[in-house]
Formats: C-alpha cells, sequence, structure tokens
C-alpha cells in the first residue's frame, strides 16, 4: 500500500512539473510577445551620419539603438560610458523602423558595437550586444538611401550570360584582391550569421542549403567545403579567395554572410567568438 501511494505521488509530483513548466513557457512566450527583433541594417553616410534600420515584427511598437564606436574593453566594463548614437523610434516608414543620426562619424575599418532595444507597448528588451566592421560595401553618400521602398531582394543582380556583367563583377573582384592583399589579410573564409541553431545539424549543409536559397549564390553551393560551429554563426570555407570575393560581391548589401577576416583582425572585440578577457 505504502509503494502505491510513493507512486501515485511521485506521478502527481512529474505530472504536477510538466504543468508548470509549460504554464511557465505559456508565459514567456506571451511575455515576450513583440520583442522579437529582425535583422540590423546599417548605412554608414558620406563624410558623415549614420542611418540604421529594421524590418518590424508584429506586435512590436518601438525600436532602438545603443551604438559605440570602437570600444574597448575598458569602457565597455566602466559605468556611465555614453553611447554614441542612443536613439529611438515608434514610427513606421515602408514597414521598417528608421534611425538616423546626421552627426556622427564613421569610418571604414570601424568596429560598431551596438544593443538593439524592442519595445512591445508594455515592456521594454535590450539584446545582446553585437559587432560589426564598417566595409567600403555599408558607405553611402549622404542624401542616398538603399532602404526605403518595398523589400526587395538584397543580392546584386548578376547575369552569368552577360560578358560585361561578369567582367565588371571580375574587375571588383580583383580590385578588391589588390587591397586586400595590400593590407595583409585575405583567405577563403566566411562566416554565416546564424541567430540559433536551427535546421540541419549538418553545418556544411546548412551553408549550402543557404547559399542555395539565394540565385545570385546557389552557383557556389558547390564551392563550400568546410564549416565549423562557432557562436551565433558558422564559419565556413570556400574552395578559392575568388569563389569568396565573388560570394561577398553578390551579396554585400544587407546580407547574413560577412568576411571571416574581418572578425579575426578585431580579435576579441568581437561578440561572435570566445571572449577570454
Amino acid at each position: 500500500m505504502a509503494r502505491i501511494v510513493l507512486v501515485v505521488a511521485a506521478t502527481i509530483l512529474v505530472c504536477g512539473g510538466f504543468a508548470n513548466a509549460g504554464f511557465l513557457d505559456w508565459f514567456r512566450s506571451s511575455a515576450n510577445k513583440g520583442h522579437s527583433v529582425c535583422r540590423v541594417e546599417f548605412e554608414v553616410l558620406h563624410p558623415k551620419g549614420l542611418r540604421v534600420w529594421t524590418a518590424r515584427k508584429p506586435d512590436t511598437k518601438g525600436f532602438g539603438v545603443e551604438l559605440y564606436i570602437n570600444p574597448t574593453g575598458t569602457e565597455r566594463s566602466a559605468a556611465g560610458v555614453v553611447c554614441n548614437v542612443c536613439r529611438n523610434t515608434t514610427e513606421v516608414t515602408h514597414g521598417k523602423f528608421f534611425i538616423q543620426d546626421d552627426n556622427v562619424i564613421v569610418k571604414k575599418g570601424d568596429v560598431l558595437e551596438y544593443v538593439a532595444i524592442t519595445d512591445n507597448g508594455k515592456t521594454v528588451q535590450r539584446h545582446k550586444p553585437r559587432k560589426i566592421v564598417v566595409s567600403e560595401y555599408i558607405i553611402k553618400p549622404q542624401g542616398r538611401c538603399a532602404c526605403t521602398g518595398a523589400p526587395t531582394q538584397t543580392s546584386i543582380v548578376h547575369d552569368p550570360a552577360n560578358p560585361t556583367a561578369e567582367i565588371e563583377l571580375l574587375e571588383r573582384i580583383i580590385t578588391n584582391l589588390s587591397n586586400r592583399c595590400a593590407e595583409g589579410i585575405v583567405s577563403n573564409y566566411l562566416f554565416l550569421q546564424v541567430e540559433t541553431p536551427t535546421g540541419p545539424s549538418d553545418l556544411l549543409e546548412r551553408v549550402k542549403a543557404y547559399l542555395a536559397g539565394n540565385p545570385a549564390l546557389k552557383p557556389y553551393a558547390a564551392a563550400v567545403t568546410t564549416a565549423e560551429d562557432y557562436a551565433d554563426g558558422i564559419a565556413f570555407q570556400v574552395k578559392s579567395i575568388v569563389d569568396k570575393l565573388k560570394i561577398l560581391e553578390l551579396s554585400h548589401t544587407g546580407s547574413d554572410i560577412l568576411d571571416y577576416d574581418g572578425f579575426t583582425t578585431v580579435d576579441k572585440l568581437d561578440v561572435r567568438f570566445s571572449e577570454t578577457s
């Protein structure tokens, strides 16, 4: 009889635990509703200015950003550090939140550390810090914007059957390659940003599937040779530096694919890699 009582009691505890877990999961998901954030896009304006935008998710009422330019470890740990751009907005234009600072000066090679902030009308949530390295691809003349209008395909339209387009692509690659060689930084590695590890467990297949899903990048899926897991993404290798530069040229605007070399030059500053400091 005592044994039966123990079994019944254990069953009640287990079932109660599952019920509580389910309730807490429901509560958390309800509390987090409206705090999902899309990829944050950047445009560096020349000679000065910075434009930040992100697509509005359902139930998100407001978006903000705290941004620091070339922060050091000491600055990050210090209290009361003032961010270079601290702004928020509730205005939605073409389905996107836009933030712009016309006075901040950002240059190629600068490291931008930012914290996205979302507001669902009831609570405000700060998302984990991220970093990007400013490349020539996101620098625009002031007064020009690639962010307005309806969402469009972000990759460059490239027709392999067009000899002129192929020549222009190769010319850009050669120029880019010569600049990188002069800097002494060149490899055949790229980085695919992944917010959460979902999809196939085979990292190599996940990268290939991502490339295959983009018409401009589909021909280069076969060029991927290895893939390694990193925080918030996958570092992957392609067959040649030319393949790498072609992928960057064809996908640079608002892409999840980044230059791995750009992160290795920032060393411990980039949050996508383990910090030992």
